[in-house]
């Protein structure tokens, strides 16, 4: 499976939100595609380590909020519904930027040094 997780303990954001997050961030940048599935609750725990509840309510709020659909039997899915909206997007930026900081700052690096590679290095 496609979704590239991790959950960081450090951010003061719960476990769940952060899935929540990244399985936004994965539709918005185009990582999960349309009706793509995803992995389920119990492979996405044990990948994480954590409780399937946690996974579960996740996937429960991303259903609620129409960004994946629960098929019975078959699994779950990105939604074919819902476009990413300027706000997803917002979102999803904010968590990237949220944990390159973070990561930055494992390595001694700030804020401004992160900005000035970004806006140096060519995509």
């Amino acid at each position: 499976m496609p979704l590239a997780l991790h959950i960081d303990y450090d951010r003061g954001v719960p476990v769940y939100r952060q899935i929540y997050e990244a399985v936004i961030a994965a539709l918005a940048s185009g990582a999960l595609a349309r009706d793509e599935q995803l992995p389920t609750i119990h492979e996405l725990a044990d990948r994480l380590a954590i409780n399937p509840n946690t996974v579960a309510r996740a996937y429960r709020d991303l259903d609620a909020d129409g960004y994946i659909v629960a098929q019975r039997g078959r699994g779950t899915f990105a939604s074919s519904e819902r476009e990413a909206s300027p706000a997803d997007k917002e979102r999803a930026l904010r968590a990237i930027y949220d944990q390159a900081v973070a990561e930055a700052a494992r390595h001694g690096l700030g804020a401004a040094e992160l900005l000035r590679y970004f806006r140096k290095v060519k995509p």
